[in-house]
């Protein structure tokens, strides 16, 4: 038998055929670990040496187009832009590179722990309850804050202390209140305001008219009228004489008001050529009651004439009471209905009289 010690030819390497759409998959290392781990050694008879094999051309294209699809990968990443993760994800994905082979990366990443602050040797150490706070404030600092809350909590407990003896005040003003209401006592309320005006001529006649005639006191007449009240104005108007030789003082219808508390309004007499005398004072007395009306509450009116009846009515509209004062029967009996209050003098002469 004759042995070929000769190397045999290679046969000429085939180019692989290009490969379209032909994608193989990649071995893992483990499986070209256990390749390289486990290669057949066959000893044959022959001083122990395997017969060599020779790969086939199948092989090599095989491994050539792993090759070519590996190299189109590795440009492909290199061109693509790296992908963004969100920053919870980022922290949540461990690093492949860096993770250890034998932990399970699918478990639920763990917080990195912070690194332990060095202590500061000009801070005080903090106890384990309620230690004090270090700021970095100096101990003067400290000092004036305390004194300033210390001053806070003062001031605040004065207003309270304040506030406590206000609200005692109050109490004990509402008790005596109560105690006084339920006594019966009324408290006093200010004192209606009054003005009074007497027409004077009307009055005086019909007093004259009168069986028997009487003659009445004025200051009487004003403090029956003023009691309890704030008297405002006492006017009387009065017709004098029209001969200036004739004292004032005399006149019939101004000595009965004078020193009883009334100011005198005159107005001369006038004669008609029918040998009439006659003083007409109502406007000056109408004009003078309604430039008071602001300052009255009570209205008192000494006449018996029936036009001061729409005089009345107007006082009456703007809330001011109206008291009407004649005598007798001289009355006007419209005078008399539209008055709130009517004072005969008449039935009252027992106290009135002169």
């Amino acid at each position: 038998m004759v042995l070929n010690i000769f190397p045999r030819k290679k046969e000429p390497e085939v180019a692989p055929s290009p490969v379209t759409n032909t994608e193989l998959p990649e071995p893992s290392p483990e499986a070209l670990d256990g390749a390289e781990a486990k290669k057949p050694s066959r000893r044959g008879s022959r001083g122990g040496q395997g017969r060599k094999r020779t790969a086939s051309p199948e092989t090599f294209e095989l491994i050539a187009a792993v090759e070519a699809n590996q190299a189109d990968e590795s440009a492909d990443a290199e061109k693509a832009p790296p992908r963004r993760r969100s920053p919870r994800k980022a922290a949540a994905a461990p690093d492949p590179e860096t993770a250890p082979a034998d932990e399970d990366t699918t478990q639920a990443p763990t917080a990195e722990a912070e690194p332990e602050p060095t202590p500061d040797p000009e801070r005080p150490a903090r106890g384990r309850r309620g230690a004090a706070r270090s700021t970095g404030d100096s101990p003067a600092t400290n000092l004036a804050d305390g004194a300033s809350l210390l001053r806070a909590i003062e001031q605040q407990s004065r207003i309270m202390e304040q506030q406590n003896r206000q609200i005692e005040h109050l109490a004990r003003a509402q008790e005596e209140l109560a105690r006084r209401i339920g006594s019966g006592h009324q408290t006093s309320a200010p004192p209606a305001r009054v003005g009074i005006f007497v027409d004077a001529a009307n009055i005086e006649l019909a007093c004259d008219r009168m069986r028997p005639s009487f003659r009445l006191n004025w200051k009487k007449v004003f403090d029956m009228l003023t009691r309890d009240r704030q008297v405002v104005r006492a006017i009387a108007y009065c017709p004098v004489h029209d001969d200036p030789h004739v004292s004032i003082e005399t006149q019939r219808f101004v000595e009965p008001f004078l020193d009883k508390g009334f100011k005198i309004m005159t107005k001369p007499l006038k004669r008609f050529q029918d040998n009439t005398i006659k003083a007409n004072v109502d406007i000056e007395l109408a004009i003078d009651i309604i430039e008071m009306l602001d300052r009255l509450d009570i209205v008192c009116l000494a006449s018996g004439d029936g036009d001061f009846q729409r005089l009345v009515e107007l006082i009456q509209s703007r809330g001011i009471r109206v008291e009407v004062i004649g005598v007798g029967n001289s009355v006007a009996t419209n005078l008399r209905n539209a008055a709130d209050e009517y004072i005969d003098l008449h039935n009252r002469l027992k106290e009135l009289r002169a």
